[in-house]
């Protein structure tokens, strides 16, 4: 599988909102959702302005995506605000792939730390950000001291 990375665009929102809805939500609540935080109409709490969103494709279809912000939340300088792999294509190294380009888009704008919001029961994300070097903060935050450990191989940390 080659699976391309690009910034997001509008037109992808929609199955992005397909994606995320398999999860949690409707289609239709994701795809007003996804829309707005995309063109700047909704910011989570402490967000700034400045926020990247990157796709995953394979052939024609979207298999993945990943979104973050600038922030002053917890006194960090960003946070990545989703990620999201089709089932049938996790565990092939997509997330790796999305975690390295936001790390990138992170370290890239000196937003050096960052936070993300994760559920502790949520074993599969709390394994691929330790693996990319976060930290866990408390039951529902993780963070990284330094945005480059995300750009850095997962191998480093004892992923593939």
């Amino acid at each position: 599988m080659v699976v391309v990375l690009r910034s997001a665009r509008l037109a992808d929102v929609p199955s992005m909102a397909a994606i995320r809805a398999l999860e949690w939500g409707t289609e239709a609540f994701w795809r007003d959702r996804i829309g707005r935080y995309l063109s700047g109409r909704h910011s989570p709490q402490r967000a700034l302005a400045l926020r990247a969103a990157f796709v995953a494709i394979d052939g024609d279809e979207l298999v993945g995506f990943v979104a973050g912000h600038q922030t002053h939340r917890f006194g960090f300088d960003g946070e990545l605000q989703w990620i999201n792999v089709v089932k049938e294509r996790r565990a092939l190294g997509v997330a790796d792939q999305l975690i390295r380009a936001m790390g990138t888009w992170f370290r890239d704008q000196e937003a050096r730390r960052v936070c993300v919001n994760v559920d502790a029961a949520n074993l599969a994300a709390r394994r691929l950000y330790t693996r990319h070097g976060a930290q866990i903060r408390n039951d529902h935050w993780m963070c990284w001291e330094d945005a480059r450990l995300m750009c850095a191989s997962a191998r480093l940390h004892g992923g593939r």
